[in-house]
C-alpha cells in the first residue's frame, strides 16, 4: 500500500490530463459562484486567495464570476504554487481578465501556506535573498496584455527554482513573488499594491482545492494546509475547502485493482470535528462551518465512444483520472500498465455507469 509520504503530484502529465478531459474544474467554479454571491468586501478591494492555483483553470472563472458581481471594485487577488509550470499557464491566462475588469492586481508566489498569505518566508536567511517582481502591463489590448505576459517565462525560469528539504519535500530555492497589474491603473490602485514590507494579509475568499495528500491525516491537513488559510480571512471571509470523497464508480476501479487501497481514510466532518477541538483563539472572530456538501463531476466523452465500442482514448482518459483521483503511485500504475490488466476492468465500469463520475466534498468555514 502507499503512504503518506509518495510525491504524487510530481506526475504533471496526469495532473494535466486529468484537467482536460473532467469537468471537475468547471464544476468547482460553479459551487463558488454561489459562495462569491454572499462576500461583502470592504475598501481598499475585494480580496481573493488561491492556496494552490494549479493552471489557472478555476481562478479564472472566479474572476470572471467577481466581476459580474462587483463590476467597479477593485480586485486583489494573491494565489501560490510551487510549480513554474503552472505559474505560466495561470500568468498566460491573464490577458482578458485585466481587459475586463482594469482595476485589478495580481500576485503569485512560490511560498508555503503558512507564509503565503502574508507575501513573506518564515526562514529569515531566505527571505533576506527574496525575489519580488512588479510588472505592469502597457496598453489597453487583450493581444497587447498577452504579449507581455509571454515574455515573463525567462523571469519564472529564474525565480521558481525548486530544490528537496530535509524531509524529502519540493520546496522553493528562493521564495518570490510576482506582482502584475496595468500601469494606467497604478495611481488608483496605489493602496492594493503589495510590496516587500507591506501587503494585504486579510481576504474574503479563500479557495483550497485538492491542496493536500487525500491519505493525510486529519491532523496534518489541518495544521499545515486549512489552519493557515482560516488565519488570513477578513471578518466575513469565507474559506472553500475541496476535496475528493470516494465512494463513486471510479473508486470501484481502484478496490477491483487494488483490494487493500484506502485513498480517503477521513472525511469533511472529521475535519471540522478537529478543528472545533483545537482551533486557537476561539473567543476573537470565531470560525464556523456549514455542513459539508458532496458533488459530482464527471469524466468528458462522447455518447458514441460507450454506445458503439469503448473507445481507446476514452479507456485512457477514465484509467488517467482514476488513478489521479486516488492518488496511486507511479510505480503502482505501470505494474497495471504493464500487464494491461486495467483495461477489462476500466471498461466494465465506463459500460455499468454509462460513463465514469466521482464525487468531490466542499467545505465552508466562516469568519464571524
Amino acid at each position: 500500500m502507499m503512504t503518506n509520504e509518495v510525491k504524487f503530484f510530481d506526475n504533471r502529465q496526469r495532473y494535466l490530463l486529468f484537467v482536460t478531459t473532467t469537468n471537475e474544474k468547471a464544476i468547482i467554479s460553479e459551487k463558488l459562484s454561489h459562495l462569491i454571491s454572499e462576500l461583502k468586501p470592504s475598501k481598499p478591494a475585494l480580496k481573493i486567495f488561491d492556496a494552490g492555483v494549479g493552471d489557472g483553470a478555476v481562478l479564472m472563472n472566479v474572476l470572471r464570476i467577481c466581476h459580474q458581481k462587483f463590476p467597479t471594485i477593485p480586485i486583489y487577488v494573491s494565489c501560490k504554487d510551487v510549480s513554474m509550470e503552472d505559474a505560466r499557464l495561470t500568468i498566460e491566462k491573464l490577458a482578458d481578465r485585466f481587459v475586463e475588469h482594469p482595476n485589478m492586481v495580481f500576485t503569485i508566489s512560490n511560498l508555503h501556506y503558512s507564509e503565503a498569505g502574508y507575501l513573506k518566508s518564515n526562514n529569515a536567511d531566505k527571505q533576506k535573498n527574496m525575489n519580488w517582481s512588479n510588472i505592469s502591463l502597457e496598453g489597453n489590448s487583450s493581444f497587447g496584455f498577452y504579449q507581455q505576459l509571454r515574455q515573463l517565462g525567462p523571469l519564472l525560469k529564474e525565480n521558481w527554482r525548486v530544490e528537496e528539504n530535509k524531509a524529502g519535500n519540493t520546496t522553493y530555492e528562493k521564495p518570490s513573488v510576482l506582482t502584475i497589474y496595468r500601469k494606467d491603473q497604478e495611481f488608483s490602485l496605489e493602496q492594493v499594491i503589495p510590496n516587500i514590507e507591506n501587503s494585504i494579509n486579510e481576504f474574503d475568499l479563500v479557495i483550497v482545492s485538492q491542496a493536500y495528500r487525500s491519505r493525510a491525516s486529519v491532523e496534518k491537513k489541518v495544521k499545515s494546509v486549512i489552519m493557515p488559510m482560516t488565519d488570513i480571512l477578513a471578518p466575513n471571509g469565507k474559506l472553500a475547502v475541496f476535496h475528493s470523497y470516494g465512494g463513486d464508480p471510479g473508486m470501484k476501479a481502484i478496490n477491483e485493482l487494488w483490494p487493500e487501497e484506502e485513498p480517503f481514510p477521513n472525511k469533511g466532518h472529521d475535519i471540522i470535528q478537529y478543528m472545533k477541538n483545537n482551533l486557537e483563539d476561539k473567543a476573537k472572530n470565531p470560525i464556523k462551518f456549514r455542513d459539508p456538501e458532496i458533488f459530482k463531476y464527471k469524466l468528458r466523452s462522447q455518447p458514441n465512444e460507450i454506445n458503439s465500442g469503448i473507445s481507446t482514448s476514452l479507456v485512457f482518459s477514465a484509467w488517467n483520472a482514476c488513478t489521479y483521483v486516488a492518488q496511486i503511485s507511479d510505480q503502482m500504475v505501470k505494474e497495471k500498465e504493464a500487464d494491461q490488466s486495467y483495461i477489462e476492468c476500466v471498461e466494465k465500469v465506463i459500460r455499468n455507469n454509462d460513463g465514469l463520475w466521482f464525487y468531490d466534498e466542499m467545505l465552508i468555514a466562516e469568519r464571524e
